[in-house]
């Protein structure tokens, strides 16, 4: 950990030895495959994502990763619908593998950034948001990188899913997408998409990991140091950070040196992320249209690690 005076300490952390519920993870875009969309063979790059991204969370819970046929990084900004379908198809038979082999009636948390999150997205509305059995087992979902849109009286895919407004809330939603200043008119992220559905206006949802009742709270960053190869997204030689700090250990925290809040501006709502105790100011990456976008679950890791370890002792008492 280094703290905000630049001290640093040791901080260990190990896996839950009898975790009580499931974490069910689908990465980001991620492959470097020639094809629309990937095959399922295993990759550095998927192994890599999932070590950065999802790993802490075995704190608190069986993490499950199931490889699927994403739209590959060279193809996102000219996929088709069929191409969308592939990847939303095989993320779907993953899900329902998992139920039918693996859950056995255990809570799941489900989390993703970015494309996995639009594949989770429509998961819990297709899904979950309308099978009270399934949604049952739903402890939360966690969803960054993603417009997630909720409908202005509270219709919509997520109706009976809100957002987590307390760490003992179970059954409820995470979802932000951060920024460093407020985006521009012509950013990717922040703005409801649609801003109207069957005639309700949208608005985006933006919880705050760090302060679910809303306002400002400081955030844990957690970020990997070594893994299987560096051209990650949001890994530490690309992304917002640049370079850390020279350390040794395989993990690296820093606290007290950003503090996020939920704010509304030009349309957009998304989190701020502001710096602290003379950190530095984070650098929209790789320009403003994208903001802090694939660090999205690395600001705020620590937090959501904290944060599960809490709706997993809610869940459990709840269902016992």
């Amino acid at each position: 950990m280094i703290n905000a005076n630049g001290t640093q300490q040791i901080v260990d952390h190990r896996p839950a030895s009898h975790p009580g519920i499931d974490c069910f993870y689908v990465y980001p875009a991620i492959s470097g495959q020639f094809t629309p969309n990937s095959n399922l063979d295993i990759e550095p790059q998927e192994t890599a994502i999932a070590e950065l991204e999802a790993s802490p969370f075995s704190q608190d819970c069986r993490v499950f990763a199931p490889m699927y046929r994403e739209v590959t990084v060279d193809y996102l900004s000219i996929r088709t619908a069929q191409e969308v379908e592939i990847a939303y198809t095989s993320v779907l038979s993953a899900w329902r593998d998992y139920l039918a082999h693996y859950n056995d009636g255990r809570g799941v948390v489900l989390i993703a950034q970015s494309e996995g999150a639009q594949e989770l997205d429509l998961l819990i509305a297709n899904s979950i948001n309308n099978d009270p059995s399934v949604r049952r087992l739903m402890v939360s979902a966690i969803l960054t990188g993603w417009n997630l849109t909720i409908g202005s009286n509270g219709s919509g895919p997520f109706s009976k899913i809100g957002a987590c407004a307390s760490a003992s809330q179970t059954g409820c939603v995470v979802a932000y997408n951060a920024f460093s200043q407020p985006p521009p008119s012509n950013s990717y992220f922040g703005f409801p998409n649609p801003s109207v559905r069957d005639g309700v206006a949208q608005h985006e949802q933006c919880t705050n990991p760090a302060a679910l009742a809303g306002g400002s709270e400081t955030l844990t960053s957690l970020y990997r140091t070594q893994l299987p190869t560096q051209k990650v997204a949001g890994g530490v030689t690309d992304g917002i950070l640049g370079s850390i700090p020279s350390t040794s250990t395989p993990w690296i925290e820093f606290a007290d040196q950003y503090s996020a809040a939920c704010v509304d501006s030009n349309g957009a709502t998304v989190l701020l992320v502001t710096p602290m105790n003379n950190a530095t100011t984070l650098t929209a990456f790789p320009d403003a249209q994208w903001g802090l976008h694939v660090d999205d679950p690395n600001l705020a890791l620590g937090n959501l690690v904290g944060l599960v370890q809490c709706e997993a002792t809610a869940y459990m008492e709840a269902h016992s």
